[in-house]
């Protein structure tokens, strides 16, 4: 849907996010609960072991 739409995807869920709706609700408690900086931690730790992990098929 991002890809055939050509908009950002910012733009592409205001537009398909009803005001006081269910996924309006979701998106609320993403932010309020901090889910940006759990996603960026979990990649974080993902990228570090990958790191470790190719170490020890190199070394």
């Amino acid at each position: 849907m991002l890809d055939e739409s050509g908009e950002s995807a910012a733009d592409l869920r205001q537009r398909v996010t009803s005001p006081g709706g269910t996924t309006q609700a979701a998106l609320s408690s993403f932010e309020r609960d901090g889910f940006a900086v759990i996603v960026e931690r979990a990649l974080e730790a993902a990228w570090n072991r990958s790191v470790e992990l190719s170490s020890q098929l190199d070394g």
